[in-house]
């Protein structure tokens, strides 16, 4: 076993230095360079476009689905509480409202 993971820490290493040194190149190309920037703008561009749809659509933002989230999942609990209380037959006792007879 150990054999096999030398193995495979060997290629990796291999894999990481091949990557480092084609990164390496291709940061020195300007030509790279270059369309790496136009694509970074372009995908800004493209975020911000998405975000303005979504506004228009009125979509919430991440902020407020949390939020929600948050909610929802507070209520839930809530609801879990107090159907715990009615099942507590200790409790239905205690609480239950007693009827008075009439004389």
């Amino acid at each position: 076993m150990s054999d096999e993971s030398n193995l495979f820490d060997r290629w990796r290493a291999r894999g990481q230095a091949f990557f480092n040194q084609v990164s390496a190149e291709l940061m020195q190309n300007p030509d790279f360079v270059k369309a790496m920037q136009a694509a970074m703008k372009g995908k800004e561009r493209v975020d911000e476009a998405a975000t303005r749809a979504m506004k228009a659509m009125d979509f919430p933002t991440r902020t407020e689905f949390r939020r929600a989230v948050a909610r929802i999942e507070a209520l839930e609990q809530e609801v879990a509480a107090l159907r715990a209380e009615r099942a507590d037959p200790v409790l239905e006792r205690r609480t239950k409202p007693r009827l008075r007879k009439k004389s």
